[in-house]
This record gives structure tokens, C-alpha cells and sequence, in this order.
């Protein structure tokens, strides 16, 4: 990864993530439960709620396994699909991703804004991690969590996202 400025320090992913992993094995329900969102809904770098389907909470309990705004969201299953990247946006109702996505969350929003950003711009490096067979290539939690990350000192992290967070704002409200 080259030379690095004096205070930053080169990490496996794992090392800076508070949470990291895949989502659950959903019993589907046509109406009520929470929204469940799949590799479908990552396209173009973004989330899409259009595909998401829902998931009955009475039959398999979710509780701590929510998406967050500013998670990262990774496709982690399928040629074609693996090591696509978005932010979770801004989302009106709970949420939870299907056991084809990986999600990794900083310890706090700068981190997981940070965290998030870095991995849009490697998507091709992701998928690359991808191990298996053709068509049935699969993304681990251990080869995500290996990934090296360069990280700025906390307070360079906290004005980056102080700087873009408005855009990101701006962007969610768009979509919207």
C-alpha cells in the first residue's frame, strides 16, 4: 500500500470494526416483520429498498443484527454480485440484510462513514477475495476482516466526515 503519513497505521479491517458480519437466514412473510434487504438491493453503489422483502420476527429473532445509517452493506455471495459496496442510507423503518451481505460498522458514525467510503472505492479489490467455484463464489467474514485499511488519526476521520456528511445528507434526501 505504499508509504503512509506519520499517525496513520495500516490495519486489517477487523482490527477497526465494531461489527462485522453476514446477515440472517430469513423466514419471509408477505405483510408485517421487518425489512429485509438483499444483494438485489446494492446496485450502482447504492441501496435500494424497491426489492427488499420482509421477514417474520416471530419466527426467527433479529434482536442486534439491525442495519445502521452509514454501514457498509458487501455482497458477499455470486459471480456478478460479490464485493458490491453501499452505505446504508437514512431508512424509515428497521432493517436487516439477508446472510448474502456482510455488514461492517465502524464504533462510531465518523468510523463507520470512513469505513464505508474506503470500501466503495475497492470494490474490485473485494471481489477479488471472493474463494469457491465458479457460481458459487463465496465472500468470508475472514477475508473481508484481512482487507489492509490505512487509517487517518481519529480527529482527521471525524473532520472528513464533519466536511462530506452534509453531502451525504443531500444524497439520501434525493433519493428519497
Amino acid at each position: 500500500l505504499g508509504e503512509i503519513p506519520s499517525g496513520w497505521e495500516c490495519l486489517p479491517l477487523v482490527d477497526r470494526s465494531a461489527y462485522l458480519s453476514r446477515g440472517i437466514s430469513p423466514a419471509y412473510c408477505e405483510e408485517g416483520g421487518i425489512l429485509v434487504l438483499n444483494q438485489k438491493c446494492i446496485r450502482d453503489s447504492r441501496v435500494s429498498f424497491e426489492k427488499a422483502r420482509r421477514h417474520d420476527r416471530a419466527r426467527k429473532s433479529v434482536s442486534g443484527r439491525e442495519v445502521m445509517r452509514l454501514d457498509a452493506l458487501v455482497n458477499s455471495t455470486g459471480v456478478g454480485t460479490l464485493g458490491r459496496v453501499a452505505m446504508m442510507p437514512q431508512c424509515s423503518e428497521e432493517a436487516v440484510v439477508d446472510s448474502h451481505v456482510t455488514i461492517v460498522r465502524g464504533s462510531n458514525d465518523h468510523e463507520s462513514f470512513f469505513i464505508s467510503s474506503t470500501l466503495l472505492n475497492r470494490q474490485t479489490e473485494i471481489e477479488s477475495l471472493g474463494e469457491g467455484s465458479t457460481g458459487q463464489t463465496e465472500l468470508s467474514r475472514v477475508a473481508l476482516g484481512s482487507l489492509p485499511i490505512i487509517f487517518p488519526s481519529s480527529e482527521l476521520i471525524s473532520a472528513y466526515f464533519d466536511y462530506t456528511n452534509t453531502n451525504q445528507g443531500k444524497i439520501e434526501s434525493n433519493d428519497q
